[in-house]
């Protein structure tokens, strides 16, 4: 018998669940097809989103250097070229604009709806402004790598437009995890561009906008101390308890009433599910437009529909928390995911899927990351290296260890040259 499985979704999720399916073999009786549907054909490795967009690669005659291909493959990876081995595995470029439950078919724009025996929907998030009134037409996301390529290119034509006896000024609205590892990057590209551009480096400024009074939310009050004093020292200056009430032209309007002027304005405070949720009928949303799941990562009520990473509303039940739209939250849940499908094919029982608490590793400038796991707190250097030997290990769950060392190499090298 075969079992067609359609996984909406080639993120960090989606893309390990095809991955972990297409290397099982179900017995003489149970023959699985697994049909991956992902509107761009590429798979986006966001941690290194802020390395892209702070990337000063000057072009040469007109040409783009090898750097920049170095660049782009060491955040977006073809998914075809990932499952290139794997026969039971086919990539479909499409748009899903919504699925019907009942009779077991996902709806695409141009194409035929496909049919499925299990579905799992990783569809991943999308920028959330919190209807904050000019933020979507001003403000510049980073949340794909072409988010990351605007932003790059809008700060080096703000260095270009300015007055040279104007200060460059850059906000970014947020100060979590993006915000803070964007903000650590930008200092060193901004100084760059000071040189190229024939400006004193410190006629550049970023400043973070966060409504705590705190930055990265969620972490240890320590880790918030750390992180702030090694942004402070790189350059960056902090506007704390300011929730952002609108942006109109060039300035920031804060609920105080007070006003920001920035040249380039990056937001990164807030994600929600992919706006596909919002076509759903039937299924349960939650917070954020997420899809409800039970604690086998089923999509309340349907028995063989699954949700995986930030497109799902999953709570941990030992702290009654919302876990995170986070890649290692994705990831895991897809190792769970991956096994309740093959369980539902053998006619087992599912297991309940268990969160884990991995801590974090962000990256603050150079070779610098604060690390926090397992009541272990280290700075430096050190987990820095960590976080590249957990990048080179992802890939090659994904790609294999040799072109997993290529791609890691060759993304290294560019970020290296470029600190």
């Amino acid at each position: 018998m075969v079992h067609e499985i359609v996984i909406v979704g080639g993120g960090f999720g989606g893309a390990r669940i095809a991955k972990i399916l297409s290397k099982w073999s179900g017995g003489s009786r149970h023959h699985i097809n697994i049909t991956l549907i992902d509107k761009s054909r590429y798979h986006t490795f966001y941690p290194n989103l802020y390395e892209v967009a702070t990337a000063h690669i000057p072009e040469i005659f007109g040409h783009l250097p090898l750097d920049f291909f170095n660049l782009k493959s060491s955040a977006v990876y073809p998914l075809e070229d990932i499952f290139l081995d794997d026969l039971n595995v086919s990539v479909l470029e499409g748009e899903v604009v919504g699925v019907d439950f009942k009779k077991n078919k996902v709806r695409l724009k141009n194409s035929p709806a496909l049919s499925y025996d299990i579905l799992v929907l990783a569809a991943g998030s999308e920028t959330n402004y919190f209807n904050i009134a000019g933020m979507g037409q001003n403000a510049l996301p980073l949340k794909v790598f072409f988010d990351a390529l605007e932003v790059r290119n809008a700060i080096d034509e703000a260095f270009f437009r300015v007055p040279k006896n104007h200060i460059v000024k850059i906000a970014i609205g947020g100060g979590g995890f993006t915000g803070c590892e964007l903000a650590g990057e930008l200092i060193g590209y901004m100084k760059k561009l000071a040189r190229v551009h024939g400006r004193p480096e410190y006629y550049g400024e970023c400043m973070i906008i966060e409504a705590a009074e705190n930055l990265l939310g969620g972490a240890s009050p320590s880790l918030q101390k750390k992180a702030k004093a090694r942004l402070e020292k790189l350059g960056v200056k902090f506007k704390f308890k300011s929730p952002i009430h609108g942006v109109e032209g060039q300035e920031v309007i804060l609920e105080n009433g007070s006003k920001i002027p920035y040249d380039v304005l990056v937001w990164t405070a807030g994600v929600k599910a992919n706006d596909l949720t919002k076509s759903f009928f039937g299924v349960k949303l939650e917070k954020n437009s997420c899809v409800a799941a039970d604690k086998t990562l089923r999509v309340l009520p349907y028995e063989n529909v699954f949700g995986v990473g930030d497109i799902t509303y999953c709570v941990d039940e030992a702290t009654g928390k919302v876990l995170p739209m986070t890649a290692s939250v994705a990831i895991r849940e897809a190792k769970y995911v991956a096994e309740n499908i093959k369980r539902i094919i053998l006619k087992k029982p599912l297991i309940n899927y268990k969160p884990h608490q991995a801590g974090f590793i962000i990256p603050l400038g150079g070779k610098y990351a604060l690390l926090e796991s397992h009541g272990i707190r280290l700075s430096g250097f050190l987990p820095w290296i960590v976080k590249q030997m957990i990048t080179l290990h992802y890939w090659a769950t994904l790609v294999g260890w040799i072109k997993a060392f290529r791609l890691w190499k060759s993304g290294l090298e560019t970020y290296l040259e470029n600190d």
